[in-house]
């Protein structure tokens, strides 16, 4: 039959809707783009979904819990210990050959596989439905068409039933004959034809539509291309092409605006970023002090395990990373194998006579002897006699003469195998126990019927390699020992005084770098940040480098640097660092020291002071040491002075001022440590802005000294000490000996000149020209670092400094200085015109405004100085092992609330679900019972109609049978039978 009418509106799919036709809105984007609105899904909280993971953990536990993961065996015969395996598989073949019956498979589709036939099967066009391809399938159809070549519900039931015989199927038994149903048919028949034209006269009429549309699509896109040249001429108002020409053309130039040359740097940085590769890769986080202090211990310790196991020749896990093996391996001396290869120092040089050489010949690889003679090949395995004098060993390769004596006719066979006991009789006689390589074993062999075995080349060199690296072993073992017995330790104790710290570095330490590295692995060891206990004693220990620190500086002052073994200055460099490490570890502990022995200074500079008048020596100095001095100086890299007030370096300041100012000089070193303290004092404050006039006083009554006039020598100082000190016949020469440098070999002094500490530097004929060039660069250093900042006062402050440099005078006919000086001077006196701005009219004085406080962002943060060490109210008053053993207590009463809620939370929901699984099978089970009494009302029922009809519906029961035998006086007689 012909396909059916379409129905619009019905697709393939059950739902009835085309696929086709569903709006974008439904689908998922083809592609993710960004801002593009999304509706929101609701989340759940983490504390819902951490309570939904829980539960769902305890609902399977619980499941679980109730199997009992048991197999229960329900073949045939399983059960039944009486029967063998032989009847059981008899029962089930049986059982499956009655099942497999005709009977059984008398209404099966399948094919027996047992019968020769292929059974019956359904097909389709003589083809197996099972064998049927997708190809079998295709329906080909005009890819106009709406419905796709599907068949619609019409064409179904057409090709199939149904269609219009829909009143006939209400009639169970058929149609029931007539003329009406013949009539009925023919209308159908006449109807169908009729559909099937106006279908056709549709499908043409669409496809006309189509066309005609698409030639008017064609049309339109056709005018709108030539009206686009119009659109894109209108587009076109200026000329690229021109201006990119122009553009390059005064790059070229270099003709480019401001504008056109940032945008230039701008492309080009933007082109770098484009080709950048990028190379980021993750770090570690920052080490804490404290880790890195631990880290450091550790390897400290470790280091010092390893020293001992070396000194005591233990050497497990040892790899001697730190020993290396000096020797050639190729030019090794080779050992004896009969000497003790424990006795290193015992190896013999002399070579072995009967070694033996590998060589290429016509026969292959041989080896030779010394003297030139094939001994055998190489590879060879050669059996030699024994020795009588020769003692085999336990394990010793041998060919034995397998029961010598039990040969007849002296036929023998030797056999290879290894030496396990050697047996040595009274009279000297010597028998072995042989283990032969094919299992077997004889005892008592004598020495005749036992040869060694010769060992091939591959063998001796292995063995050879194994004695070399076994040899170079122990010579790292050696040197191991040696050093680990020689060098020094890497873990000390905390020495408490100044001559223990002496002891150990004489005990331990050859050079002053030992002497540092010593100084260093004793603050690693028992660093504060390790633990806090060690405090104090760490605390003592920084009062023994201070003054560790001042007995190297005096020393000094005594012997130098002490070349590259002492190295006095890089010792200094070392305690420097290492008090300010420890001073960065507990700043309260060496800020004790430090105002402690700066208390110690003071009570020393002012007994001094005292003395200095009585004093009868001509040596004896009012000034501190010049170790002294050099921890002053120290002690400005270790704390900061840029502080306002601070709690060690104030006192320092207040010391130094006071030492410039009172201390009296009598002696070029005491001129140099004077300039030293100068130098400090402004050292310490240049950052800072602050003013120090006790340096500026001092120095400029030093440039006074070496004034062309001998009256401007004496008179006009600012500081007494120097006032007293002008009189004297060694300062009036200084002019004098500073003068000489131009003069001695009409040459100019091509070294820039300094001083130094040293005293035998300081006696040296160049004191004098490197205390005017220290005083004159310090002082133009101290004019720049004070230039703008006191609010013109700059020609009151350097007054002084003025006056002293214009008696100068450094071209004086009778002692003029050397250029070096004159280019010095001169610089400083252009420095002071340009800050104290002479030729412009003094401004007066005024007072200094108030500073206003600046606005500072307000913090928000709590307040907690140390939110490790941070306490609550009601731990106030306590002491510390009782706040442990309260804040203990609570987090465990914490830790049992929280415990017993979710025990709690999961009991509750342990029964619910119980309770909700009970009413599952409860409702099963009712639901079961019901359909059951329902069942049997209804049979109940039936039993009852049938007993009211009297029977009818039965044959053989009934009260209706009864009531008829009854009639027939039969009742209660059976057939043949009697009452």
């Amino acid at each position: 039959l012909p396909k059916g009418l379409p129905v619009r509106g019905r697709g393939s799919g059950g739902d009835g809707v085309n696929p086709f036709e569903v709006t974008s809105r439904n689908k998922r984007p083809k592609h993710e783009v960004v801002n593009r609105p999304t509706p929101k899904v609701s989340s759940q909280s983490a504390l819902a979904r951490a309570l939904q993971e829980r539960q769902t953990k305890l609902r399977q536990e619980l499941k679980r819990s109730k199997k009992s993961n048991a197999f229960l065996d329900r073949r045939i015969g399983s059960n039944d210990q009486s029967l063998t395996a032989e009847q059981q598989n008899l029962a089930r073949l049986v059982k499956e050959r009655a099942r497999r019956s005709k009977r059984a498979s008398k209404y099966s589709l399948d094919g027996d596989d047992d019968d020769d036939d292929a059974g019956e099967m359904l097909t389709h066009r003589g083809k197996a439905i099972d064998s049927l391809s997708a190809k079998d399938h295709v329906i080909l159809s005009d890819d106009d068409e709406e419905d796709g070549g599907g068949l619609d519900a019409a064409d179904t039931m057409l090709h199939f039933g149904g269609g219009g015989a829909r009143s006939a199927a209400s009639n169970p038994y058929g149609p029931s004959g007539g003329i009406g149903d013949r009539n009925s048919l023919v209308d159908q028949y006449s109807s169908r034809k009729t559909e099937l034209d106006d279908l056709i006269m549709r499908r043409k009429l669409l496809k006309a539509e189509r066309v005609k549309s698409k030639e008017a699509q064609v049309d339109a896109f056709e005018k709108m291309d030539e009206s686009f040249d119009g659109l894109a001429e209108l587009l076109n108002f200026r000329d690229k092409e021109k201006e990119i020409q122009s553009y390059h053309k005064s790059r070229r130039e270099g003709t480019l605006s401001g504008a056109d040359k940032d945008m230039d740097d701008w492309d080009k940085e933007m082109r770098g970023y484009q080709f950048m590769e990028r190379k980021v890769a993750a770090t570690d986080r920052t080490k804490t002090p404290e880790e890195v202090a631990k880290e450091e211990a550790e390897r400290l310790n470790e280091l010092e395990t390893r020293r001992l196991a070396r000194m005591n020749g233990e050497y497990v896990d040892d790899d001697f990373s730190d020993i290396s093996d000096d020797e050639n391996t190729d030019q090794r001396k080779k050992v004896r194998l009969d000497e003790n290869p424990e006795q290193l120092d015992g190896v013999s040089d002399d070579e072995d006579e009967n070694e033996v050489q590998t060589r290429f010949t016509a026969d292959g690889l041989v080896n030779v002897d010394k003297n030139g003679v094939v001994v055998g090949k190489v590879g060879e395995s050669k059996q030699a006699t024994l020795d009588p004098q020769q003692v085999l060993a336990v394990g010793d390769r041998v060919t034995a003469c397998y029961r010598a004596k039990e040969q007849f006719d002296g036929q023998v066979s030797w056999y290879d195998g290894a030496v396990s006991k050697v047996y040595r009789a009274k009279d000297g006689s010597i028998t072995y126990d042989v283990d032969y390589d094919d299992g077997d074993f004889e005892n008592g062999i004598e020495p005749q019927h036992v040869r060694p075995v010769e060992k091939t080349s591959k063998e001796i060199e292995k063995e050879e390699s194994e004695r070399q690296e076994d040899h170079s072993l122990k010579r790292k073992r050696r040197k191991a020992t040696e050093k680990a017995r020689t060098e020094m330790p890497f873990v000390f104790e905390v020495p408490t005084t100044l001559d223990a710290l002496h002891d150990m570095i004489g005990e331990h330490a050859r050079t002053g770098g030992d002497a540092s590295l010593l100084i260093e692995r004793i603050y690693a060891s028992n660093s504060v940040r390790l633990d806090r206990r060690n405090t104090e004693k760490m605390q003592n220990f920084y009062d023994v480098l201070l003054r560790r620190f001042i007995a190297v500086g005096d020393a000094i002052s005594q012997s130098g640097d002490g070349g590259a073994i002492l190295g006095r200055y890089a010792q200094l460099d070392a305690l420097t660092q290492t008090l300010y490490k420890m001073a960065q570890d507990a700043p309260d502990s060496a800020g004790a020291v430090w105002a402690r022995r700066l208390g110690i200074f003071q009570s020393a500079h002012a007994k001094r002071l005292r003395d200095v008048e009585m004093e009868q020596d001509e040596d004896f100095t009012a000034w501190p040491t010049t170790g002294t001095l050099l921890v002053l100086k120290a002690l400005g890299h270790v704390f900061p002075v840029t502080d306002r007030r601070h709690y060690v370096v104030t006192p320092a300041l207040l010391l130094l001022g006071q030492l410039v100012a009172h201390t009296p000089v009598y002696s070029l070193e005491d001129l140099t440590k004077g300039i030293f303290c100068a130098g400090l004092l402004i050292d310490y404050t240049t950052e800072a802005k602050r003013c120090v006039p006790e340096a500026y006083a001092f120095l400029a009554g030093v440039v006074r000294m070496f004034a062309a006039n001998k009256r401007d020598r004496r008179v006009g100082h600012a500081c007494a000490n120097l006032a007293a000190a002008s009189e004297e016949e060694e300062f009036l020469s200084l002019r004098k000996r500073v003068a000489m440098l131009s003069t001695e070999g009409e040459e100019e002094s091509p070294a820039t000149p300094s001083i130094s500490l040293e005293s035998e530097v300081i006696d040296s004929s160049d004191t004098p020209a490197g205390i005017l060039f220290a005083s004159l660069s310090l002082l133009e250093h101290a004019i720049q670092s004070m230039a703008g900042s006191i609010q013109s006062a700059e020609r009151e402050l350097f007054a002084e400094v003025s006056e002293s440099v214009l008696a100068l005078s450094p071209k004086d006919r009778i002692h003029p200085l050397p250029h070096t000086f004159v280019g010095k001077v001169s610089q400083l006196v252009s420095t002071l015109s340009q800050v104290c701005q002479y030729d412009t009219p003094r401004a007066p004085l005024h007072r200094r405004a108030a500073v206003k406080k600046k606005q500072v962002i307000q913090s928000l943060a709590p307040r907690i100085e140390n939110p490790e060490k941070y306490s609550l109210c009601k731990d106030k008053g306590k002491g510390a092992a009782q706040v442990a053993a309260d804040r203990m207590r609570r987090e465990l009463k914490r830790e049992k609330k929280a415990i017993s809620r979710e025990l709690r939370l999961d009991a509750a929901f342990v029964e619910s679900e119980r309770r909700s699984e009970q009413t599952k099978k409860d409702d099963a089970a009712k639901a079961k019972r019901h359909r059951a009494h329902a069942w049997l009302q209804s049979e109940q029922a039936t039993m009852n109609q049938q007993v009211a009809q009297g029977g009818g519906l039965l044959s053989g029961g009934g009260m209706g049978a009864a009531r008829a035998k009854a009639k027939s006086a039969k009742l209660g007689i059976k057939r043949g039978g009697k009452f």
